[in-house]
């Protein structure tokens, strides 16, 4: 049983339909207007086959196959729907605000000048005896509306100040109890084979770096592959194969990005530190922003920052990524469960690309 393949991960819902006794399963295909899927059936290991296989159940499971892809292929349409219209009422609620905030800022100088007139003028609301306490409590309310509205700015700069008093107290109480943590599992172990693969990777890649690095440190003793970042990278490209700090377009783009800003950083005259922590920040942030993140590059940043190395270094760190990524894809993608990379990312920018040009016309 697939249960019991030392090669698959510990899967808690395939060990609890174990115990309950499931040892048959069957899938049934659908396909509703480009919405293609999978129906999986389970039974009892002890079910009788000619039972399942009868006319009557495998036309019973083909409908209800059906009326299952049609509820999936509902799903789209309808989130589709939900967006549009929560969208509307955002878009409502926006010009409602804007409005507001133009009758506020408008009407409330408007209403100062005519009050000061009326008041110059001697024109001035009288309460009289005969007023009952209902109406004089309705005409200090109108004249604490008026006031109120006179200063609207203030009241608006107050209501910002309390709601910006009151979310960080949410926000503190919030990052409290994020220290409890989320209660996730952790990710489960590699099996003996793909722990195995991973040192093979690592050991055969890693030497051909030293390699690389003694080869161009003949030609001139005064330059040499930064060794550093690279253990991060081999993690990443053997251990995390398909996470998107491991791709091909993170590992270039992140590390030309960092390297570049940490040797203009070296033409600054900021203390050493300063320049570090700096150079450092603005690299992870960058590759943050670009989607281009690299942990090893961020590494990498930290290193030339210091000062001790030049552009023609930033140019045999390149060449050793390209021949790090190469390595990679050559060793796990002769393994079954793995594929390196999972994408060039080269599709991205060209979408990218079209959107945006659509949109400009």
């Amino acid at each position: 049983p697939i249960t019991e393949d030392p090669d698959q991960p510990f899967n808690l819902r395939l060990q609890l339909a174990a115990q309950a006794g499931i040892g048959l399963a069957a899938g049934v295909r659908f396909h509703f207007r480009g919405t293609q899927g999978l129906v999986v059936y389970m039974a009892r290991g002890t079910t009788d086959i000619n039972k399942l296989k009868s006319e009557t159940n495998e036309q019973y499971l083909l409908s209800a196959t059906d009326v299952i892809g049609s509820i999936v292929c509902l799903r789209n349409p309808r989130r589709d729907c939900l967006a549009e219209r929560r969208e509307a009422r955002e878009a409502f609620r926006r010009r409602v605000r804007n409005k507001m905030l133009a009758v506020i800022g408008i009407g409330g100088p408007i209403l100062r000048e005519m009050l000061q007139r009326q008041y110059e003028q001697g024109i001035v609301p009288v309460l009289h005896e005969e007023f009952t306490a209902p109406n004089r409590l309705s005409l200090e309310l109108s004249q604490a509306s008026l006031s109120s509205s006179m200063d609207s700015r203030r009241s608006i700069y107050s209501l910002a100040s309390f709601q910006k008093r009151l979310s960080m107290k949410k926000r503190l109480i919030m990052a409290a109890r994020k220290w409890k943590g989320a209660n996730n599992d952790p990710p489960p172990p590699f099996s003996n084979v793909e722990a195995l693969w991973t040192f093979v990777g690592c050991f055969l890649t890693m030497l051909m770096l030293l390699y690389f690095s003694d080869f161009i440190k003949e030609q001139n003793s005064q330059y040499s592959l930064v060794l550093g970042p690279f253990g991060a990278l081999v993690t990443l490209q053997y251990s995390l194969t398909s996470a998107p700090a491991s791709q091909p377009r993170n590992v270039i783009l992140g590390q030309a990005i960092s390297i570049s800003i940490a040797l203009c950083m070296t033409y600054t005259r900021l203390e050493v530190n300063m320049r570090r922590s700096l150079g450092t920040a603005l690299c992870i942030s960058l590759m943050a922003r670009l989607g281009v993140t690299h942990p090893p590059a961020g590494a990498a940043a930290l290193i030339f920052t210091g000062g001790e190395y030049t552009w023609v270094h930033m140019g045999i760190m390149m060449a050793g990524n390209v021949l790090a990524i190469l390595s990679s894809a050559g060793i796990n993608n002769f393994n079954v469960k793995r594929q390196y990379p999972t994408s060039w990312g080269v599709g991205y920018w060209i979408k990218h690309f079209c959107r945006r040009k659509e949109k400009e016309e």
